[in-house]
């Protein structure tokens, strides 16, 4: 039996709705697990002494771990704008973590979050590989803060964020992120 024009039309307009319905369902989780995967970031969370570099995880269970072993530096912990990274009589120390991330490779931000320590004159870069180096401005970070600074990039060429760290005419770097 024939569907009369008004049937007819009211079916097709619920066949359409429901394929729109179906395309939603199953290309937005699809879509939003992309986006994700375009994003890659790499973080180092870093405790900064006179006498050297400690990663967390790697050469130190924690700031924690690392003051009961090196009590020491417990007064730059408890006080960081009185202790200087060039202080004579206080030992200096600086914590917190640097990250490198990027989107789909086309820019890539670098990032240092201040825990604790006294204050700094930082400066980010960024290197990659077929490009070079690029070099942002020096700016000042104390405790409690987050810096940041973005570059353009090519897609192609792995990236790898760096600090610059005035005080202590040292660079730490983040570990290479894939842009394949």
């Amino acid at each position: 039996m024939p569907l009369s024009p008004g049937r007819a039309k009211r079916t097709s307009r619920l066949t359409a709705l429901a394929a729109v319905a179906a395309s939603v369902v199953f290309l937005v989780p699809g879509t939003a697990f992309a986006e994700m995967g375009q994003v890659r970031a790499e973080s180092q969370e870093i405790i900064v002494t006179e006498e050297g570099v400690y990663e967390v995880g790697e050469d130190v269970e924690s700031l924690d771990a690392f003051l009961t072993e090196n009590p020491e530096y417990e007064p730059a912990v408890e006080d960081p704008g009185g202790v200087s990274t060039l202080a004579t009589n206080s030992l200096p120390l600086t914590h917190g973590v640097l990250t490198t991330r990027t989107t789909r490779c086309e820019s890539a931000t670098v990032s240092y979050s201040k825990r604790s320590g006294s204050e700094l004159t930082i400066r980010f870069s960024l290197a990659q590989l077929g490009s070079g180096t690029k070099n942002g401005p020096g700016i000042g970070i104390v405790a409690g803060q987050t810096r940041s600074y973005t570059f353009s990039t090519r897609s192609f060429g792995n990236v790898q964020g760096r600090m610059y760290v005035n005080e202590q005419d040292k660079t730490f770097r983040n570990g290479y992120i894939s842009c394949r």
